[in-house]
C-alpha cells in the first residue's frame, strides 16, 4: 500500500463528513484511511462505526489524549509506504495524494509538507490563523527552517518509525513542530510544497481563537524544554521573521480587512506568550502540567 492517510477528530461529526468525503473522491487508488476518534461526545462513533463496517474507513477510537496521542495511535496500524496526515476541517482536492506521490518519487525526501487556503474567509479568525501558519511556512521554509502544519503534510513511514513518531506529551501546539525536527534531525530531504493545499474550514470564533493560541504558547514551551532535554540545538526563526507576520495580511490584502487580521495578529502574539509564561511558572513552582483537551 502507498499511502495511509490519518485523520484525528474530536466533535466535529459535520465538518469531519466533508473531509472523508473529499478523501473519497481521489484519483490516487492506493490508499486506506485511518480514522481516530479523540474521545469525541457528539454523533462521531456511530457515523464512523457505520463508515468502518462499509469498508470506507479504518477506525479507532480512545478517551480524548490530544493530537500527538491520536495520530500515534493511527500510525501503530498504518500500512501505508508514506503516511500523510489532515484534520478533520479540512477539505481536500482530489488530487492531493497523487501529488504528494510525485513529490517523493521525484524528491527522494522523507517528508514533504504544503499550505492550506481559509474555506470561510468571513471568518477574521480563521483567517488570521490561516494567515500566520501560511507566512511561517513560506519564511520558514526559505530560511531553511522547516515548518510544516498537521492538516497537511506526509512523511515516509520508515523515518516516523526511526523517530518514534509523534510524542504523546504534545496535547496541543507544537506537535507538529517537535516531530519535524526530529524527522530533520535523520539528515533526509524536508520539501515544501506550497502548490499542495487543502482547504481548511476553521470554525473558531474570537474565545476559542485565543485559547487555540493560549494552547500554542503552551507547547512551545515545551518544545523547547524538550529540545534542551536533548541537548540540542533548536532551530530559531530570527526576530525580523517573527516581526514580518505582522506585516503578513497586506501581502494579499488591504484597507479595514488587513488591519483587522493585523489587530488579530496581535492578539494571538499576546496568547502565545502567556501561554509559554504560565507553562514556565508552572514549571518553576514545581506544579503538574496540564495541557487542555485538542
Amino acid at each position: 500500500m502507498t499511502f495511509s492517510v490519518i485523520v484525528p477528530t474530536y466533535n466535529r461529526i459535520n465538518l469531519l463528513k466533508n473531509t472523508l468525503a473529499s478523501l473519497y473522491k481521489q484519483d490516487f487508488s492506493d490508499f486506506e484511511i485511518i480514522v481516530v476518534n479523540d474521545g469525541s461526545t457528539d454523533s462521531t462513533h456511530e457515523y464512523l462505526s457505520s463508515a468502518a463496517e462499509e469498508g470506507k474507513v479504518a477506525y479507532l477510537h480512545h478517551p480524548n489524549q490530544g493530537l500527538a496521542a491520536t495520530r500515534s495511535a493511527g500510525l501503530k496500524i498504518a500500512r501505508g509506504k508514506f503516511i500523510a496526515f489532515t484534520d478533520d476541517d479540512c477539505v481536500l482536492p482530489p488530487n492531493w495524494l497523487s501529488q504528494y506521490h510525485a513529490k517523493f518519487e521525484s524528491e527522494n525526501a522523507v517528508c514533504v509538507g504544503g499550505n492550506c487556503i481559509t474555506g470561510n474567509p468571513e471568518n477574521p479568525c480563521a483567517e488570521a490563523n490561516d494567515v500566520m501558519q501560511s507566512y511561517f511556512k513560506e519564511k520558514g521554509n526559505d530560511l531553511g527552517i522547516p515548518f510544516f502544519t498537521g492538516n497537511n503534510v506526509a512523511y515516509a513511514h520508515s523515518v516516523l518509525l526511526e523517530v518514534g513518531g509523534p510524542d504523546k506529551k504534545f496535547r496541543m501546539g507544537a506537535e507538529d513542530r517537535d516531530l519535524l525536527e526530529r524527522v530533520s534531525s535523520t539528515g533526509g530531504k524536508i520539501v515544501y510544497a506550497p502548490n499542495i493545499t487543502v482547504t481548511h474550514f476553521n470554525d473558531s470564533d474570537f474565545s476559542r481563537f485565543v485559547r487555540h493560541q493560549f494552547e500554542f504558547g503552551e507547547g512551545s514551551y515545551l518544545y523547547y524544554s524538550v529540545q534542551r532535554s536533548r541537548s540540542k540545538k533548536r532551530s530559531a526563526f530570527p526576530l525580523s521573521a517573527y516581526l514580518g507576520v505582522f506585516l503578513a495580511p497586506f501581502k494579499n490584502r488591504t484597507g479595514a480587512r488587513a488591519i483587522r487580521l493585523i489587530l488579530l495578529i496581535v492578539v494571538a502574539q499576546m496568547a502565545v506568550t502567556a501561554g509559554y509564561i504560565r507553562q514556565y511558572m508552572v514549571h518553576m513552582l514545581g506544579s503538574t502540567t496540564v495541557f487542555a483537551a485538542a
